[in-house]
């Protein structure tokens, strides 16, 4: 009889647990619930992928495994050359700038994608077997490789649009279901063919993940306006998005070439390893996009009503709160590569905070970059990417023969930080001539928050073998916050209010 009260009792106390989240949920403005819902979406693909990987590993010959590898790696990179990245940059800008009803901009974006990734896609079937020996990939790769990129940008753009709408519900259950979908039909056509398994599970994504969204908000975007050419906003685009293609190669480089030179340097043990420290990292980098993601739109209305003030101040608040919880992820990395990798991947944990501190200073600049966006100072920002490649690949050269993989994520770090400078650089000149020399960002308060990012960084390595030590600066950490409630909260007031 007791076990029963105290099983009804544990019970009700749940409930009133899930109804105080459910009310705290409600009480959330439309941008925070877009965090959450891009955050949780965020981690739950990254959850789909290392669950699927040891199945698609296991069901597949190396040799099927590695054509879907191969086919992701041009995916990515002819999607940037190909679509011009009209989802993006170009997107935000010309919502704030254009004329033109924003429905409009989308179905005219769209249809310049549609023209652009057509006639590549034609070019592709034309020279399909050149393609083919020169990408090492099968025909039919090859030709669904360029027909899932002309059914890539409505549904990118149809998502871009709803996040300016912060309309969080309709983005996050079609971004769901495609994420449960993609997995599911790869592995059905893997199980339904026995032979071109590597075929079979590239056709599925493309299927799954382009060309069945994509056919589907062709039609949606359409709807609401069925504008398919206007001169000034294909011109606008093309103007804006095609300088900008260096710098999106530039920042895909940035993020790839550590694996790629280790592989060459030190072989596919250390490459494995950077791997996974590259991945703990990532999870970090899940909530910095999510945050980017509802930052974005609203940073940019900010600068259009020159709001200065208020977009410094919450900038400020997000930084502090992006460099908290790098804090966590860097304090207990012993204990996230144990969960993640397990013993064998042992050395990954020290490559944890500096990888981290890296996604930092990227969030960082993309902050300030913006700025030179907003006023259209596109050579500023592939003159930064395009440096910091640069370095990045020249100290990997240098110093991955001397001292091992472990130097690849301090050039990972000094990179990210030269970008940054030389960005809060650009953004001066910005200020400078077209802002009257109004700041909207305290560079002094940046500067103090991404010294205790490197000083956590390299200071908390000292204690990884020291889990005590550890909790015990944790609680030391809860303890300020406990005694510096009233500004914590009152930070987090401003924050929700704007």
């Amino acid at each position: 009889m007791y076990n029963i009260r105290r099983g009804l009792d544990i019970v009700k106390e749940c409930t009133i647990v899930i109804e105080k989240i459910f009310l705290k949920y409600k009480s959330m403005n439309r941008q925070l619930k877009l965090v959450f819902w891009f955050t949780f979406i965020g981690v739950l693909q990254k959850g789909i992928s290392v669950i699927t990987t040891p199945i698609f590993t296991r069901v597949l010959s190396t040799e099927d495994y590695g054509i879907f590898s191969v086919f992701i790696a041009y995916y990515v990179v002819l999607a940037i050359i190909i679509t011009l990245n009209l989802d993006l940059s170009v997107l935000n800008n010309a919502f704030i700038k254009m004329e033109a009803a924003k429905e409009k901009i989308v179905s005219s974006f769209q249809s310049l994608a549609l023209v652009i990734s057509g006639i590549c896609f034609a070019g592709a079937v034309v020279f399909r077997e050149q393609l083919s020996a020169v990408m090492g990939l099968p025909v039919v790769v090859v030709v669904f490789m360029f027909l899932g990129l002309v059914f890539r940008e409505p549904y990118a753009i149809w998502i871009a649009y709803k996040r300016y709408q912060y309309d969080y519900k309709k983005a996050a259950a079609v971004t769901i279901t495609v994420s449960f979908i993609t997995p599911l039909a790869s592995l059905l056509a893997i199980f339904f063919t026995t032979g071109n398994q590597g075929v079979a599970r590239v056709i599925a994504f493309v299927c799954a993940n382009g060309i069945a969204p994509g056919f589907l908000f062709y039609f949606v975007n359409y709807k609401k306006d069925k504008t398919f050419y206007d001169r000034t906003l294909w011109t606008y685009a093309l103007g804006f998005s095609v300088p900008l293609v260096a710098h999106y190669l530039s920042e895909s480089l940035l993020n790839q070439t550590d694996r790629i030179m280790i592989n060459a340097y030190s072989g596919t043990g250390d490459a494995a390893v950077y791997s996974v420290a590259y991945s703990a990292a990532s999870l970090f980098s899940i909530f910095a996009t999510s945050l980017n993601t509802a930052f974005v739109p609203w940073q940019y209305q900010k600068l259009k009503e020159k709001e200065y003030k208020m977009l410094g101040k919450v900038a400020s608040i997000v930084f502090v709160i992006v460099a908290l919880l790098l804090f966590m992820l860097i304090l207990f990395a012993p204990e996230v590569v144990a969960v993640l990798a397990g013993p064998k991947y042992v050395g990954a944990v020290y490559l944890i905070p500096t990888l981290s501190a890296s996604v930092f200073f990227g969030f960082v600049y993309q902050v300030f970059g913006r700025v030179e966006l907003y006023y259209e100072k596109k050579a500023y920002v592939v003159m930064g990417t395009v440096t910091a490649t640069i370095l990045n690949i020249v100290l990997n050269i240098w110093w991955i023969p001397h001292f091992g993989y472990y130097a690849a994520g301090y050039s990972t770090l000094i990179s990210h930080i030269v970008l940054l400078v030389m960005h809060v650089f650009f953004y001066e000149k910005v200020v400078k001539d077209y802002m009257e020399g109004e700041e909207v960002y305290n560079i002094r308060n940046c500067v103090i928050i991404s010294g205790c990012v490197l000083a956590v960084a390299f200071v908390t390595t000292l204690l990884y073998p020291y889990l005590l030590v550890r909790l015990l600066l944790l609680l030391v950490f809860a303890g300020i916050a406990i005694l510096k409630r009233e500004l914590l909260f009152s930070l987090i007031k401003m924050f929700r209010s704007k």
